[in-house]
């Protein structure tokens, strides 16, 4: 079971960089508790298939590959990171 996150504040930005032991079932309830508590974006980082995945309020979910870049959106205007820059 997942540990539960209890914010009084809740981050805008969440980042999970996943490791080769992670579920997916209990990452997903971690980025859905993120979500819950008002983050405005999470990024799961994957070091092994070398992806990210950037989930939303909305629900709206985008898998980025190596050649694409973490966009700061509403929350880091301006930001990118080039996921390339991490896995090299």
């Amino acid at each position: 079971m997942a540990d539960r996150i209890v914010l009084s504040l809740p981050p805008d930005l969440a980042v999970e960089v996943r490791s080769p032991s992670d579920r997916t079932g209990p990452l997903l309830a971690k980025v859905a508790d993120w979500l819950d508590v008002g983050a405005a974006l999470v990024w799961v980082v994957d070091p092994v298939s070398r992806t990210a995945q950037v989930y939303r309020p909305d629900g709206s979910i985008a898998l980025l590959g190596a050649t694409n870049a973490l966009d700061g959106e509403g929350v880091l205007p301006g930001f990118t990171l080039p996921l390339a820059s991490l896995f090299d």
